[in-house]
């Protein structure tokens, strides 16, 4: 079950505990936390795993570099100059 709580910012914080697991995160929606706390719960029933299934796909550098890159073009923020030498 999860819990949602607003914040003095405004803000969202949602807490899921489940079959002894504990996870919380906050966000600016309260939508977005529904979302964010129905997929955790189905994750801790399937498989036991308390991570994000976008979280657990990243495997290398890479992978969470465009993870970054696609929530920035969600938000509409441009991507800044590459870290590469």
């Amino acid at each position: 079950m999860a819990t949602f709580s607003q914040l003095a910012s405004g803000n969202w914080r949602v807490q899921v505990r489940r079959k002894t697991r504990y996870v919380g995160e906050t966000f600016r929606r309260r939508e977005d936390g529904e979302e964010w706390a129905l997929e955790i719960e189905r994750n801790i029933d399937r498989n036991g795993s308390s991570k994000p299934r976008v979280v657990s796909e990243v495997r290398t550098f890479r992978d969470l570099m465009d993870l970054h890159d696609e929530d920035m073009r969600e938000v509409g923020k441009p991507p800044r100059r590459p870290k590469l030498p």
